[in-house]
């Protein structure tokens, strides 16, 4: 099998027949499957995974396993060469395949990304991803008309889980998505472990829908799992001096995220994710050698950087 195709799936009935509509009409790979990961749908949306594309299966969980574990659990279940993973809620343009795959005939990349765009095509999402300082991640040109896009392939710090293409066996050998993530900071980390380059190719894209999984931008859900998870990052990857800044820089951010939304729900949700993030930062400090943390942060981006693009963007 050439390319494996894994997608997670969560109470998808309104989407996710359009994803895999979209896949089989444009992907362009031979030999290739595709494993539909239900994490506990109560929908019933995986029941017409193989009438929408009958080179789909489902690979059926009772519970919400999580975006990590779920995206692990199809990797293992996969058998192609190479394996790409895919939002439930996008839908892929035509040969969206073929420029990842060539990208990682290159021994030298252990990533490949296309363009994440607005469901009208017409507006970047992300073009690849910058590392805040606080660890959370950034689309590049983000809100940019989609003419803004490179011309060619260019290397980024990291790419978006929504639309990547790996090898399988070395993702496995990595030991794929952190699970302990759930959702949320596990591209970040799992793109600061990788050996080799992170590529785009703006020839492979994805019209993308956003808040069918957990929600508008700053939901209870996104607002957990994004306090508690940047800091296990911070914690796992990032030197002495280095983690201090990136807490400094969560709190800020968060802090500034409270006197934006000036509700209790959100101001609850971040709560328990800084408790839950500080009980685990210890544990996490062995994860990764003192030159790995240094070369960690040499991929973020700078705060003056990271603030400079926040107001752009209007949240500043």
């Amino acid at each position: 099998m050439d390319l494996s195709v894994v997608l997670v799936n969560y109470n998808g009935a309104a989407c996710l027949g359009r994803t895999l509509a979209a896949l089989a009409r444009n992907t362009t790979t031979g030999e290739v499957e595709c494993i539909v990961v239900d994490s506990g749908s109560s929908d019933g949306s995986w029941q017409e995974v193989e009438s929408a594309w009958p080179r789909a299966r489902a690979l059926r969980f009772e519970e919400n396993v999580g975006f990590c574990v779920g995206c692990n659990r199809g990797a293992e279940a996969a058998t192609g060469r190479l394996l790409a993973f895919v939002n439930f809620d996008g839908e892929v343009e035509t040969g969206w395949d073929e420029p990842l795959t060539a990208l990682l005939d290159d021994p030298g990349v252990s990533i490949s990304t296309g363009l994440l765009l607005s469901s009208d095509g017409q507006v970047i999402q992300a073009a690849g991803l910058a590392i805040a300082p606080n660890t959370a991640v950034v689309g590049r040109l983000d809100m940019l008309p989609r003419s803004a896009a490179p011309m060619g392939p260019i290397d980024v710090p990291a790419a978006t889980g929504a639309l990547m293409m790996v090898r399988r066996q070395e993702f496995l050998d990595l030991g794929g998505f952190y699970e302990p993530f759930f959702m949320y900071g596990e591209e970040a980390d799992y793109c600061l472990r990788v050996p080799g380059r992170i590529v785009l190719h703006p020839g492979s894209a994805m019209r993308h829908e956003y808040g069918h999984a957990s929600g508008p931008q700053r939901s209870v859900t996104r607002l957990y799992w994004g306090s508690r998870n940047r800091l296990i990052n911070a914690a796992r990857h990032l030197p002495p001096a280095s983690l201090a800044k990136s807490v400094v820089a969560s709190l800020g951010f968060d802090v500034l995220t409270l006197a934006q939304q000036r509700n209790r729900p959100a101001a609850g949700a971040i709560a328990r994710g800084w408790l839950d993030g500080v009980r685990q930062m210890r544990r996490e400090r062995s994860a990764r050698s003192s030159d790995e943390r240094h070369r960690s942060t040499r991929q973020l981006m700078s705060l003056r950087e990271a603030i400079a693009e926040q107001r752009r963007l209007g949240r500043l």
